[in-house]
């Protein structure tokens, strides 16, 4: 009996200490099957590389094609002071892997769930690793190494087609006037890779505050807009704007919601530069293009 108890004993304890270690949670045996991916790069990611389907849930903005009728999650992950999450809703659905930034860990780091954790960086460098690494969890590393390996290419390609072309200065503004992407972001990274100088290109913060006198002193060649505010109609009457190139020129361009490839951190981005940035930041290649036919 007293090796009974000994035995009960060491079972409890063993219990107690796995429960406390938040990173006790064995890998599902041939991959995780019930994801829930709480980020878009991560979503657009898994459907590049054909794995769409052991998705279960995502973010409540997410539009990747293939997941419409998935459960959405609420997750304000985005920059600003709120980072609400309903954490209830994603235990309930007793996932095998959740994929989410590392702003959200006080909400579920200890949670007793397998969390793989991405940088809150946006850069090609980190686009890199998280792809790689979503590939080694799910089993398909070769397929990861493929999807870079093709997202390099296109980089060569669109540098090697924009090359010779004189640079072209980029406002980009996020949701309000004034808000844009600083240095080492998604959208910096492409307008530099589109041949462009994104005004912004020197600021430390991911999403800098220009003021008006700023940006119509930086006299951009070129404004492109999230899909998300003004317009580009609205923007063109603000005052004093008229002094800048890209209205006079009426070079002002917006993202519509479902293209904006090239504000995701995943290969994708490459995609959105090639198709939006490339063409608006140089039209003379497709003149160019015309021409040759």
């Amino acid at each position: 009996m007293r090796h009974v108890r000994d035995a009960i004993a060491l079972t409890i304890v063993l219990g107690s200490v796995a429960c406390t270690r938040e990173h006790a949670v064995a890998p599902v045996v041939g991959g995780p099957h019930r994801i829930v991916a709480l980020t878009i790069g991560s979503v657009d990611t898994l459907a590049l590389l054909g794995e769409l389907d052991r998705v279960i849930a995502v973010e409540e903005d997410c539009f990747v094609p293939g997941t419409e009728k998935m459960v959405k999650i609420k997750n304000d992950d985005h920059a600003g002071p709120s980072k609400a999450l309903n954490v209830e809703a994603v235990l309930a659905l007793q996932p095998d892997l959740v994929i989410a930034k590392e702003d959200l860990r006080p909400a579920l780091g200890d949670r007793g769930i397998d969390v793989l954790w991405t940088s809150n960086k946006s850069d090609l460098p980190t686009v890199e690793r998280i792809v790689q690494e979503i590939g080694d969890r799910v089993g398909v590393p070769d397929k990861a190494r493929a999807a870079l390996a093709q997202m390099h290419a296109r980089e060569a390609a669109i540098s090697k087609r924009v090359a010779n072309l004189s640079r072209v200065k980029v406002y980009y503004e996020s949701g309000r006037p004034g808000r844009t992407s600083g240095r080492d972001t998604i959208v910096d990274e492409m307008i530099r890779l589109a041949g462009g100088v994104n005004i912004a290109g020197d600021q430390a913060l991911a999403n800098p505050q220009l003021s008006a006198e700023a940006v119509v002193a930086a006299n951009p060649d070129v404004i492109v807009l999230s899909p998300w505010g003004d317009s580009p109609e609205e923007v063109m009457q603000r005052p004093g704007w008229n002094r800048i190139a890209a209205v006079r020129e009426k070079r002002v361009h917006r993202i519509a919601e479902r293209d904006r490839k090239m504000q995701y951190p995943s290969p994708s981005c490459v995609d959105g530069c090639e198709q939006f940035l490339v063409p608006w930041l140089h039209p003379e290649l497709d003149e160019t293009a015309e021409g040759k036919r």
